[in-house]
Parts: structure tokens; C-alpha cells; sequence
């Protein structure tokens, strides 16, 4: 009996031992699983996660000034010449479709006042030029350099945050381009620069330069960077609450005007 007893004790000890193996191996495998995923999470929050690329200026593109010839009136002969152009715009932006949309009536980015300003600008322009100016070659290109470094900022205004056009205001901060932001001698582009808004202190930053106070009834506030270029915003329209920067710039580049119709008359 003391035998059978011993043998029973001892086939119990054996299952028991076979029993316990297994769920020890299990245990080792768990545990080396969870090791291995411990790591992986590790390794992904280790890795910094990249910033969003800047855009870029794509192109160049073209694109016609006006739907109808510029008609405008030379100097000499008592005004009874003048010049008839048909112009096209090659440029490079962050949208090749921004200048057709600001030109257009039905678009976000629709600019209202462009063809006014641009007739105006052509006037002004051809006022001091003579028949026999835009009639030689070489004196008609160096027109048209002048007409390019003035058709520039009413293709790309300065702009403030997510406005596309002169009227709007950027929807974040509530800031707008001011009413002499054509006088802007800032120029850059607007994925480069940015103002920088405390409402504590009141206080707008053009790149880091000078601080600038606001009351917050100000249409034509001018806020200079350091190197001295400025710009010109309307704050009346800025959230109390915001406080940040917001990015403020041009949206593109005229390269060159080309000459589709040139008349003189």
C-alpha cells in the first residue's frame, strides 16, 4: 500500500511539473512579445515627426492682364496720339490659378478694383511718353520694365494670413492689409515673413523687428521690420483673443510683361 501511495505521489508531482512548463514558456514568449512592442513604441515616439514642407513658388505661368486692349493717351502732339497694348503676365506663384481667379468676377480671390488700377497705372504711365518713344525698340522695352515694376504689387498685394484679396481679412486673426498697403516697401513672400500679435502688450512684430503698439481703431497702422522695409494693417478687425503669428507677404512674381498688340495711333 506505502508503494502504490509513493507511485501516485509521484505520477501527481510529474503532472504537476509538465503542467507548470508550459505556462512558463508562455509567460517567457509574453514577455518577450511585449518587450518588442515596449521597444517599437519607443522607437516611433523617439523619431521627431517632420514639419509640414514650405511651398513653394511653381511656374512660370502666363496669363493675360485684361480682357480688353489698354487704350491710353501719349505725351506730345496735344494728346491726340496714343497707344493701344495688349499684354500677357509671366510670373511664378503658389497657385498658377491666382491670377486668373483675381482677375475673374466670380472667384474668392476676385480683385475689383484691378482693371481701375491697372488703367490707371497705364495712364500714368504713357503720360510722359512721346510717339517716338514707345516707337523705338530699344525705349519701348525700357517702358515696359517700368510698366512691370508698377503692375507687380496690383497682380501680388501684400496679403495678411489666408485673405486673398485687399478687402478681405485673414479669418484666424481678423487682421487685414492696411489702407496704404500699396506704399508697402516690404515685399516678400508670404510663406517667408509673418507679424507676430500680444494682446497683452498690444504690440505687433514685423521678422522680429521693432514692436509696434496698436489701440485697436487703427485702418493704416505701419509696422517696420529690421531691416526697415514696412507695411501698412488694419487692426480694427483683430480678436482680442489671438495671439500668435500670422504670415503676411506676396503671393507670387511677375517675371515679364510680353507684348501681344502694340499700336500707335
Amino acid at each position: 500500500m506505502a508503494a502504490k501511495t509513493e507511485e501516485k505521489s509521484k505520477d501527481a508531482k510529474q503532472d504537476a511539473t509538465a503542467s507548470v512548463a508550459p505556462r512558463r514558456k508562455l509567460g517567457v514568449i509574453l514577455g518577450a512579445v511585449a518587450f518588442v512592442a515596449l521597444g517599437a513604441a519607443a522607437a516611433v515616439m523617439a523619431v521627431p515627426s517632420k514639419p509640414p514642407p514650405t511651398p513653394r513658388l511653381e511656374g512660370p505661368f502666363l496669363a493675360r492682364l485684361s480682357k480688353d486692349d489698354l487704350q491710353v493717351n501719349l505725351a506730345g502732339e496735344n494728346g491726340k496720339r496714343y497707344l493701344v497694348l495688349s499684354l500677357s503676365a509671366e510670373y511664378f506663384a503658389y497657385d498658377e490659378k491666382l491670377i486668373s481667379a483675381r482677375l475673374g468676377a466670380d472667384s474668392e480671390a476676385a480683385d475689383p478694383l484691378f482693371d481701375s488700377r491697372l488703367k490707371d497705372t497705364m495712364l500714368r504711365l504713357a503720360a510722359r511718353k512721346t510717339r517716338e518713344q514707345v516707337e523705338d525698340p530699344v525705349q519701348m522695352e525700357a517702358f515696359l520694365m517700368e510698366v512691370r515694376g508698377a503692375v507687380e504689387p496690383l497682380l501680388f498685394p501684400v496679403s495678411v494670413g489666408d485673405a486673398k484679396t485687399l478687402q478681405a481679412r485673414d479669418k484666424v486673426s481678423g487682421l487685414r492689409a492696411g489702407e496704404s498697403v500699396m506704399d508697402s516697401t516690404m515685399r516678400g513672400l508670404i510663406h517667408e515673413h509673418h507679424l507676430e500679435v500680444d494682446p497683452l502688450r498690444r504690440t505687433l512684430r514685423l521678422d522680429g523687428g521693432p514692436e509696434t503698439s496698436y489701440r485697436g481703431d487703427e485702418r493704416d497702422l505701419r509696422v517696420v521690420a529690421q531691416d526697415g522695409a514696412s507695411v501698412f494693417v488694419d487692426v480694427t478687425g483683430l480678436d482680442p483673443r489671438f495671439a500668435g503669428k500670422v504670415p503676411i507677404g506676396v503671393h507670387g512674381r511677375l517675371r515679364r510683361l510680353y507684348r501681344e498688340q502694340v499700336l500707335v495711333q
